[in-house]
């Protein structure tokens, strides 16, 4: 019952206030949703239209309200409770009533899965919230961010240190995130004027790109991908007061990791934190840890042929990702590994110093390496 009760209170402040954003309102429907045996109310029905993120829920007597944009009328409406069975049918069929009365059928579980059912589809729904949310809550481009880039890997008694100003070049921002966006949109380059490091290519390679993959609000990626949130074992870990702004902290885990959820091809464990605002759903940070046979070299997503014997072996790796103002603000990388028959410890570290949207630099490639 203790988690039934978080869940009423996630509901409550989460989701009786979703984004209804697209296109002109046509129609306010409001109404009661009820159990049909009991007549009795069911409070925080997750209520949306089928095709979309476009929702809310019933509050703790039932009642809900929600408006319909001119471009979704064409859709159905369906009522989803946890213990109930769900209900569909056409959003139009309730636009000449000024106040609907939706009944729904008690269905049973057992006690220990309703709570499961309930707390994964609340938190489902904040991610997907925050998902939506993102071009809202984040700079959309073109811009530029300056940054300082630093790295230090250790092999054995020996370290190597790599410190350099990075420009970043982002033509379409969080606008349309997306992997494909990400990639064709954001590029960098370092200012070799003003790097310390070796320039040898073997050694001058960077972990840059693969820091701007953990990005997730930027790619729309991992427990931000809609699409694959339902793979997730969530959890409410903590609802804290940061800065006066009440946030929801959500574990994240895959028994089995996945190449989409995870983004790196032979991982055997994964899992970590999103921590989300309350009011806006823009995300605060992103931390996570990783843990994999074997990476290859070009990168964690790729996958290593049978004759390749020239890649990284036993990797383990945490991240974390902080946003601020709109945009990241420090990226984190601590990567371990064994490269031919060495031990190697990387850290590795992306802190934005500042940004621009007027008298920009263009950038057309990414500076995957500090030599020339």
């Amino acid at each position: 019952m203790k988690i039934l009760s978080i869940i009423g209170i996630l509901f409550l402040l989460s989701l009786n206030s979703m984004a209804q954003q697209s296109g002109k309102i046509v129609k306010t429907i409001r109404g009661k949703v009820i159990n049909t045996s009991t007549n009795a109310p069911i409070s925080y029905t997750n209520i949306g239209l089928v095709g979309t993120l476009h929702g809310t829920a019933s509050d703790s007597a039932g009642n809900f309200e929600l408006k319909i944009p001119q471009d979704l009328v064409s859709k159905d409406i369906y009522f989803s409770a946890v213990g109930f069975t769900n209900r569909q049918f056409p959003v139009k069929s309730l636009f000449d009533k000024e106040f609907s009365v939706i009944k729904i059928e008690p269905q049973s579980y057992g006690i220990e899965d309703v709570d499961v059912a309930a707390q994964n589809m609340v938190l489902i729904r904040i991610l997907r919230m925050a998902s939506e949310n993102t071009p809202y809550n984040f700079v959309q481009g073109p811009y530029n961010l300056i940054g300082i880039y630093s790295n230090e890997k250790t092999v054995g008694d020996s370290t190597i240190k790599q410190n350099a100003e990075l420009l970043i070049y982002d033509q379409t921002g969080y606008s349309n995130p997306s992997k494909k966006d990400a990639f064709q949109s954001l590029k960098y380059s370092i200012d070799t004027e003003k790097f310390d490091g070796d320039y040898r290519f073997s050694t001058g390679t960077t972990n840059i790109d693969e820091m701007l993959e953990f990005d997730w609000v930027r790619s729309a990626s991992s427990v931000l991908n809609p699409a694959i949130t339902t793979k997730f074992s969530l959890k409410l870990k903590d609802e804290p007061t940061i800065n006066g702004k009440d946030y929801w902290t959500i574990s994240f885990k895959q028994t089995n990791p996945t190449l989409s959820g995870s983004g790196d091809f032979y991982a055997t464990s994964f899992k970590g934190e999103i921590t989300i605002n309350k009011n806006d759903y823009s995300v605060l940070n992103i931390e996570g840890e990783v843990e994999s046979t074997k990476n290859n070299r070009q990168g964690k997503v790729l996958a290593i042929g049978s004759s390749n014997g020239n890649y990284f072996k036993n990797v383990s790796y945490d991240f974390s990702v902080q946003y601020k103002e709109q945009m990241p603000a420090k990226i984190e990388l601590n990567k371990y590994y064994t490269y031919n028959g060495d031990k190697i410890s990387e850290k590795s570290v992306l802190e934005i110093t500042s940004a621009k949207a007027n008298n920009l630099t263009e950038l057309d490639s990414r500076q995957y390496f500090t030599g020339e």
